[in-house]
């Protein structure tokens, strides 16, 4: 991405940023780019399914913690929000906590896991150090719901796990890419008569209404 020649074309018109009119096809090819990032590495399968893996053990520490099984949290910080129940008006005094979070928190926890005595617990920490992640399989349509029943009946059967925690081993989901958001994004291109237009509106380009439409590809996770 040529992100200097972008920046040349900066400029500012009755008090909003907007980009010269030469820069038009910059700011395309990197629109373009991100979305194909997007696709390939943040939302790549192994990555979609590393996050799911450590949501689902923040969540299921938490789970434990609120009904009272004794959990060893080495970081004060993470400690603080697997314990506490926030609510909005916590928000300000949570703010400092949560910026001293790293990821040494966190991994320094999940090791500390692995040998918990919760096997759903100890599973999912385990298969993230071990890389063992969930199998996960994408499709441009929802997945119905007599494969998502099946997989839960297995793994309840197999694991020796109740009904109403199978979720942590089997669950749907969807991962949504936008090329241009309409309503949160705005590039305004500043023409050579002095007219302004948002780059959605701009003739003969590849960032137009269409593709600014949300896709969404359908995935559903399980254990290998």
């Amino acid at each position: 991405i040529g992100y200097d020649r972008i920046i040349k074309m900066l400029t500012v018109h009755n008090g909003e940023l907007v980009v010269e009119e030469k820069g038009l096809h910059s700011v395309e090819k990197f629109l373009l780019s991100r979305r194909i990032m997007y696709w390939q590495v943040y939302l790549h399968k192994t990555v979609l399914a590393a996050e799911k893996m450590l949501v689902n053990i923040m969540r299921r520490a938490q789970q434990l913690i609120h009904n009272g099984i004794e959990l060893s949290v080495p970081s004060k910080a993470l400690q603080y929000f697997l314990t506490k129940k926030l609510q909005r008006n916590d928000i300000q005094a949570a703010l400092p906590i949560f910026c001293t979070l790293d990821d040494v928190d966190v991994m320094c926890a999940i090791k500390a896991w692995e040998n918990h005595t919760d096997l759903i617990l100890q599973h999912l920490c385990r298969g993230l150090l071990n890389r063992n992640l969930y199998k996960i399989h994408l499709q441009n349509e929802p997945f119905e719901n007599d494969i998502l029943q099946q997989k839960s009946m297995e793994y309840a059967t197999k694991l020796n796990v109740d009904g109403s925690d199978v979720h942590y081993f089997a669950f749907t989901g969807e991962a949504i890419n936008t090329l241009y958001n309409l309503h949160e994004e705005r590039i305004t291109i500043l023409f050579k008569d002095g007219s302004t237009k948002d780059i959605s509106e701009v003739n003969n380009t590849l960032v137009h209404k269409t593709f600014a439409n949300p896709v969404k590809k359908f995935y559903i996770c399980t254990l290998k």
